[in-house]
């Protein structure tokens, strides 16, 4: 096919707009143009898609009380009815505004490390040293399905709001889990030089 066969080609002045009526009054040409440019938009959007998350890093809401628990080191596991893949090691907390007798901020507060590849099943969790909900784990007595151990805590010197998640990521309260945006990751997480001006290492 030689692009430059007609001069005059039927969509020229209608490059900017993919709208039906362009595929249809073009000539046998421009189907195979507008299918190009299609496969090219899907291909950049899965690009940006790749490009704009961390895949070692998920963002999960978690109640304050639980939060608090692991921050003191009472609780050694977090549980989750999924698995999440390996290669994750460190979960984003994201504290739930709780409830009128255990308020919570409604922020992104602290970020946990976790082993990459260890996700322990009912009777796989270690009874040394005892946490906070293992034992009824280990039982089956949970609804989760997956344990994480949480082997380090930090908390974010400032943590980011709701609103600012809104506005500055796009992002809402989570739901069940997801990727963390690269951006967020670099303005928090990112490079170890001034990692501490960010973050305060609880243990």
């Amino acid at each position: 096919m030689a692009p430059r066969a007609s001069p005059k080609p039927a969509v020229s002045g209608k490059q900017t707009t993919l709208g039906p009526h362009l595929i249809r009054s073009g000539s046998a040409r421009s189907t195979p143009s507008a299918g190009a440019t299609a496969r090219k938009q899907r291909s950049a959007a899965a690009q940006d898609a790749s490009d704009g998350r961390v895949e070692t890093d998920v963002l999960l809401a978690i109640l304050p009380i639980h939060l608090r628990n692991i921050a003191s080191r009472q609780k050694n596991h977090e549980y989750r009815k999924y698995r999440l893949q390996d290669g994750v090691e460190r979960l984003w907390f994201y504290e739930t505004r709780g409830t009128k007798e255990d308020p919570g901020r409604a922020a992104i507060t602290h970020i946990a490390t976790i082993p990459p590849t260890t996700r322990r099943a009912p009777g796989n969790v270690p009874e040394e040293p005892e946490g906070i909900g293992n034992a009824d784990f280990n039982a089956g007595l949970k609804v989760s399905k997956y344990g994480y151990p949480i082997l380090g805590m930090h908390e974010l010197v400032k943590p980011v709001t709701l609103e600012e998640m809104k506005t500055s990521w796009g992002l809402s309260a989570p739901m069940g889990w997801s990727y963390v945006r690269r951006g967020l990751w670099e303005s928090q997480w990112g490079d170890e030089e001034g990692r501490e001006e960010r973050l305060k290492q609880l243990f």
